[in-house]
């Protein structure tokens, strides 16, 4: 009995350490298959919406200053609401609530799971079972049944459901075993008190919210309109930026470089390589993705043969390398490029962690929230720059915006090529400039 309770435990752990290394994608893909698959209207307003919360759940949720533990907790029942609203209705305005609740779990799940699994390696030698490929094996299973059978994900999504539920036990055991951390730490008042950067956060993130149903749809809109869209995203994200003055001084340049790379290459290359590649260019630019980070850590560690010192100094070379063989337009210096950023991003990602969560100077059950709501106003900074280049340049060519997202060959290559990806390679290399001169020294 014992050793059955005991699987079960490790079962439940296991699960969640999946959900929240997959939670921040896999609903997204699911959800945009079944856009793709239906190309509903419903479907597009529920992934957006899913989107809109996805991105402003980051920055909500470290102002009511609960634990992370609970915070987990909460993300694992909203995970299970969203998709088991997927999965028993199609109704526009359930689908809208199961969206954002489920953007809210798909945010929140990853940086406070790293932060209670740092807690416990500190405090415990408690172990995590990993089951990643057995939960995706079952899941592929489910997904090919899906499909065969004709049921448009229903059962996908039910199970994904299934399992935010079966991680529940999982997450109430890693709660109790961080309550001497808790006990021994100061707490906070709840920040609801300021009103203004509540309401400042709902105007950015509908403008947020009108940009992203331009990749998905034809929206007729005039461009002074959508320019005027990102100039006052743009305010809100300074404004943002300034009121948060005081947190993580000397990395919050790194943490706005890395999340302005991950979406330079991510979101604007993975559209922008169907100019070199053709439809297989997206994948092209995943795949390097995937490559450099989850090798860019070991790679520069060889290399630095034991120095830190060396081996930041050799992901610093390869960032600003990469740059450069950007800004070359031919699809073999583009390649090595992207490959050259992202083994930085891999080889910056564990480091950062470390830091952070190491120093004395900051609160270790916030450090990994604020080192992702950094990074993601360094993707929103990204987005909205390429947005207003993209808005511009195809006014002046007389382009819909969706023909960069939906591009049907590659003439327009030279026109895309000088009015948005130099210019933006040329602001991320400002920026990673800036990073490497603005390192604390010592």
């Amino acid at each position: 009995m014992e050793r059955l309770r005991q699987a079960g435990v490790d079962f439940s752990v296991g699960t969640l350490n999946f959900l929240a290394n997959i939670g921040i994608m896999l609903p997204y893909i699911l959800m945009l298959l079944k856009y793709q698959q239906t190309q509903s209207a419903t479907y597009l307003i529920a992934l957006v919406a899913f989107y809109m919360s996805r991105a402003a759940s980051i920055f909500y949720t470290k102002r009511l200053n609960l634990r992370s533990t609970t915070y987990l907790i909460v993300s694992l029942v909203l995970g299970a609401v969203g998709s088991l609203t997927f999965a028993m209705t199609e109704a526009v305005g359930w689908l809208i609530i199961g969206g954002l609740l489920w953007g809210y779990s798909a945010a929140t799940i990853w940086p406070y799971f790293l932060t209670v699994k740092l807690h416990l390696s500190q405090s415990t030698d408690f172990k995590m079972k990993r089951l990643y490929w057995v939960i995706f094996l079952g899941l592929g299973l489910m997904l090919g049944v899906d499909l065969a059978a004709g049921w448009s994900y229903t059962l996908t999504f039910t199970v994904l459901g299934l399992l935010y539920l079966v991680a529940l036990p999982g997450g109430i055991l890693l709660d109790n075993f961080t309550n001497d951390f808790y006990q021994n730490r100061t707490t906070h008042p709840h920040g609801l008190h300021q009103g203004w950067r509540w309401a400042l956060s709902l105007i950015g993130f509908a403008a947020i919210a009108v940009l992203t149903t331009l990749r998905k749809a034809t929206v007729n809109l005039p461009s002074w309109l959508l320019l005027t869209i990102v100039g006052v995203a743009l305010i809100v994200l300074a404004i943002e930026l300034y009121g948060d003055r005081h947190v993580l001084p000397n990395y919050k340049v790194r943490l706005l470089n890395r999340g302005f790379l991950v979406s330079l290459v991510l979101l604007f290359n993975g559209f922008f390589a169907y100019f070199y590649f053709g439809s297989s260019g997206m994948y092209v630019v995943f795949a390097l993705y995937l490559i450099g980070f989850e090798g860019g850590y070991a790679i520069f560690g060889k290399l630095g043969k034991g120095s830190t010192k060396r081996a930041l100094r050799l992901s610093q070379v390869s960032l600003l390398a990469g740059h450069l063989l950007l800004l070359i337009p031919w699809k073999y210096t583009y390649v090595l490029g992207i490959l050259l950023i992202t083994l930085y991003v891999g080889y910056d990602n564990p480091t950062i962690n470390a830091t952070l969560y190491g120093s004395p100077d900051i609160d270790h059950d916030m450090a990994i929230v604020h080192k992702y709501r950094f990074s993601t106003y360094g993707g929103l900074l990204c987005q909205l720059v390429m947005f207003g280049l993209l808005v511009a340049v195809n006014a002046g060519a007389g382009q819909s915006v969706l023909a960069f997202f939906k591009p049907s060959d590659a003439s327009d290559f030279w026109l895309y090529t000088l009015t948005m990806s130099w210019p933006l390679t040329l602001a991320s290399l400002g920026i990673s400039l800036g990073n490497i001169l603005h390192e604390p020294k010592g």
